[in-house]
């Protein structure tokens, strides 16, 4: 087996949504990838809104948007070789403490090898700060950091440029503007959100997990 191209896709995914796999598809065309592994955090303790969905919750809605892409014929999550290859990982959930970047990275290099080329998706906002967290040279040193950023977030990216020189080539820009705190406010308001023309529209995810998120009453959906 010869080296591989592998992205680490870590987040809380509460809930996950199309916006997350809309990322994904540029990040497996863009980087010609040959796995895009979700990593589901148990915690992030460095995060600012509470965390609603149970890691195990969440891990789920992220298996179940994961399966009904997997199985649409009309999917846009294929690599170079045709081939789906997307998969969800628990090693965050099931590690003991709080949650380091780079201890997942070990992990995951350890799982698939060190001889690979791996590379570690973060959003834009998150970027800003990536400087301050625990072993972020080794971090560095271990993957290649790629800025994924929002519609509505295209002013960061002049930030990020400036401050961290070495991700001029690794930039993801003009993804869509969904968010898992508009999918939050959204299910609180019974499915309806108002979008940027003022208008009230249902939220758009996978049927699965719309399901999954009305049966167990979810983010305050009645």
């Amino acid at each position: 087996m010869g080296v591989k191209k592998i992205a680490i896709f870590g987040g809380t995914f509460d809930p996950i949504h199309k916006g997350h796999f809309y990322a994904a598809e540029i990040a497996i065309k863009k980087l010609s990838l040959d796995k895009l592994i979700i990593i589901v955090a148990k915690d992030q303790w460095r995060r600012k809104n509470k965390i609603q969905a149970k890691p195990n919750q969440r891990l789920e809605m992220v298996n179940l948007a994961i399966n009904e892409e997997k199985f649409d014929s009309k999917t846009r999550l294929l690599n170079y070789e045709n081939k789906f290859i997307i998969q969800a990982s628990d090693i965050d959930i099931k590690r003991e403490g709080k949650t380091y970047t780079i201890d997942t990275i070990n992990e995951i290099q350890s799982l698939h090898g060190e001889k690979h080329s791996y590379f570690f998706l973060i959003g834009a906002d998150v970027a800003l700060d990536i400087h301050n967290w625990k072993n972020f040279n080794d971090i560095n040193n271990l993957v290649n950091i790629v800025v994924v950023n929002r519609k509505i977030q295209e002013n960061i990216m002049p930030k990020i440029k400036e401050r961290y020189n070495f991700l001029t080539e690794n930039l993801i820009e003009g993804i869509s503007d969904q968010t898992s705190t508009n999918q939050r406010l959204g299910w609180s308001n019974n499915g309806l959100l108002e979008n940027h023309d003022g208008n009230i529209e249902k939220i758009i995810n996978y049927d699965s997990v719309i399901k999954y998120i009305s049966t167990n009453k979810l983010y305050g959906y009645e």
